[in-house]
């Protein structure tokens, strides 16, 4: 397994991100996810990401309780878009997490510079600012879900904005505002910056059949600009898969690097 700098948070991740946003569909109990996440970081997979909507907190939770914090990066997030409102998600996710202190919160699908720079947003950045302040959040961030163009150059420039999570896949499907030749531009400035970048939607939120898969998870580890792949994993096989492309591409660029 790869692990690296999440561009200058501080932060050191696995490459491989196990994206936790749909494990419901395929565990029953909180417990089932807790083990599914534990095999992932038994496998070397050490950055997690969830989110206040998927309601899959208390499962990384659970699997939380049963290491040590200092194990694993955890990436939340949450799209209420008031203070009161961000506050309490904080607490939520200190509470549901069970832990003292999330790594990185983010504002949740900023889809425009007219989003990120409204008075909701701001009372949002206002609740995470305190947090930070008193040691609940160490990053912020956002993610820009499917969008690009504009809504990227807002959060790129945003001086509190250290992470990025964002929509790339090798075809560019489902990203909105832009083609993916230009997407991958600005992707390339973020990661000039100093943002952590973290690609979600590799393989199209699913969409792509089960054959193909592999060519379209390859083209997200060969993404020089992005730290991290977040993969949703919903099963055994899912992270038996992610996890041998993921070690195949950090022989790769470990002989690349040798090379140059």
């Amino acid at each position: 397994m790869e692990y690296l700098a999440y561009g200058k948070t501080g932060l050191e991740i696995s490459r491989l991100c196990f994206g936790a946003g749909r494990i419901k569909d395929t565990c029953d109990t909180i417990e089932a996810g807790s083990k599914l996440i534990l095999k992932a970081l038994d496998e070397g997979v050490t950055f997690w990401d969830t989110a206040e909507g998927y309601g899959t907190q208390p499962h990384l939770g659970e699997a939380i309780r049963q290491i040590r914090r200092e194990e694993v990066v955890i990436q939340t997030k949450t799209a209420v878009k008031n203070y009161d409102s961000a506050s309490n998600s904080i607490e939520k996710a200190l509470r549901e997490l069970q832990t003292g202190y999330v790594d990185v919160m983010l504002l949740h699908a900023i889809a425009s510079p007219e989003d990120l720079a409204a008075r909701e947003r701001e009372g949002v950045l206002d609740a995470f600012r305190e947090a930070k302040a008193a040691g609940k959040i160490r990053v912020i961030g956002c993610s820009t879900h499917t969008y690009t163009g504009p809504v990227m150059d807002a959060v790129i420039d945003h001086p509190e904005i250290e992470v990025i999570l964002t929509t790339a896949n090798k075809q560019g499907r489902m990203l909105e505002g832009g083609s993916i030749d230009r997407h991958l531009e600005y992707i390339q400035r973020a990661y000039d910056t100093g943002k952590g970048i973290s690609i979600m939607k590799v393989v199209v939120a699913g969409g792509i059949p089960e054959a193909d898969m592999p060519e379209w998870i390859e083209w997200g580890f060969n993404l020089e600009t992005a730290h991290a792949i977040n993969l949703g994993m919903t099963n055994y096989p899912h992270i038996t898969l992610d996890v041998g492309l993921a070690r195949a591409s950090a022989r790769r660029r470990l002989i690349q690097r040798k090379a140059a």
